[in-house]
């Protein structure tokens, strides 16, 4: 029955049949409002629910995955990226219709958010990813909007398999990734402390 009335939410919603709520899905299905209550608390929550199934199943796959396991951290990030448009491709008139409701998003949001979080903490300790004090606190918001950048980019992709999509990963995340880890900032910022410290101790010698 859950099923069910999850098809026929996705139904009205792309069909835009009009107000969608406990009422006009329990009539559609011919089920009685108490017994939609059972299931779902709102024709929103199955939104939330949707959402959260699509971010779930990316994470089982990627978990399943011997290879994946082996990645360095940041890598395992374009492979979320990869994985989840793959995955997408079987909710793509639903995410087109409701990215915009950030509601709908919330639990998917925070879902995504801490499984980046893991794989920084993963990446901090591996020195694949750059600790920056609180800077490294923003990395899962930093990869949480480039993520919607790639999904609006690909709702607008009209490329042969979406070729253009991957292209995109790829040149998205190159500097975002980049600048997780060590780079010429960091070296920057020990060449400046050096000096600094050789600035102090040639005084004290003076």
């Amino acid at each position: 029955m859950e099923e069910k009335i999850i098809n026929a939410y996705k139904e009205m919603l792309i069909s835009k049949e009009g107000d969608i709520n406990s009422f006009s899905i329990s009539k559609k299905i011919e089920i009685s409002e108490r017994e939609f209550f059972q299931y779902f608390s709102s024709a929103d929550d199955i939104g939330r629910k949707i959402w959260s199934n699509l971010g779930e199943t990316v994470i089982d796959e990627l978990n399943s995955s011997d290879l994946f396991r082996e990645y360095p951290p940041r890598q395992k990030v374009l492979s979320y990226f990869f994985t989840f448009f793959e995955m997408a491709l079987n909710e793509r008139t639903f995410i087109e219709r409701t990215l915009h409701k950030h509601h709908l998003l919330s639990g998917y949001k925070e879902h995504f958010k801490q499984f980046i979080a893991d794989i920084v903490q993963e990446g901090i300790a591996k020195e694949d990813i750059k600790e920056r004090l609180s800077l490294s606190n923003y990395y899962p918001n930093l990869i949480w909007e480039l993520h919607m950048r790639l999904v609006r980019f690909w709702l607008r992709d009209v490329s042969e398999n979406f070729v253009e999509t991957e292209k995109a990963i790829e040149i998205y995340c190159k500097v975002p990734l980049e600048l997780m880890g060590n780079n010429i900032f960091d070296h920057i910022i020990e060449t400046v402390k050096f000096n600094i410290e050789q600035f102090k101790l040639d005084r004290i010698i003076k």
